[in-house]
């Protein structure tokens, strides 16, 4: 395989974790960000995947009530521009099909689905468009660890 390649597999899942990371001290800091309904607060900064996709969606999960919100991507919440991996690049496979993973302050507590996480590990694969048995697994566990394999 072209090195290039193999650098654009490693560096979409370094920019991966990494924005991943900066939802979660967005979600500590309690950044200061304005709802598209002036009425509702932030209830905490997630990103929605979806397999087969070049790209992610970066949200802010807003609400009129951080304990009732559903915790996933919807039309009150403030949708950021998507961020591709980059033009060989792709999410080949997750433990489902799609899914929203949402950080909320203070701790941050993460939600995996609208479902708060108590235990276990999610894992994302990103691979080369060109051949799919090129992979990097990003691992995501309750706790909010993020490691790249």
């Amino acid at each position: 395989y072209k090195e290039d390649e193999k650098m654009a597999l490693r560096m979409s899942a370094f920019v991966f974790s990494q924005t991943l990371r900066e939802y979660q001290e967005k979600a500590l800091s309690g950044e200061n960000i304005v709802c598209p309904n002036a009425a509702f607060q932030v209830c905490g900064f997630g990103a929605h995947l979806t397999a087969g996709e070049d790209m992610f969606t970066p949200f802010v999960d807003c609400s009129n009530n951080c304990g009732t919100s559903n915790h996933t991507m919807t039309g009150s919440d403030l949708i950021l521009p998507d961020v591709k991996f980059g033009p060989k690049v792709k999410i080949c496979s997750m433990t489902k099909s799609n899914f929203d993973i949402l950080f909320t302050p203070p701790d941050p507590v993460v939600y995996f689905n609208n479902t708060k996480w108590a235990a276990g590990e999610e894992t994302i694969n990103l691979c080369l468009k060109t051949d799919i048995s090129q992979i990097k697994a990003i691992k995501l566990n309750h706790a909010g660890k993020i490691e790249i394999q």
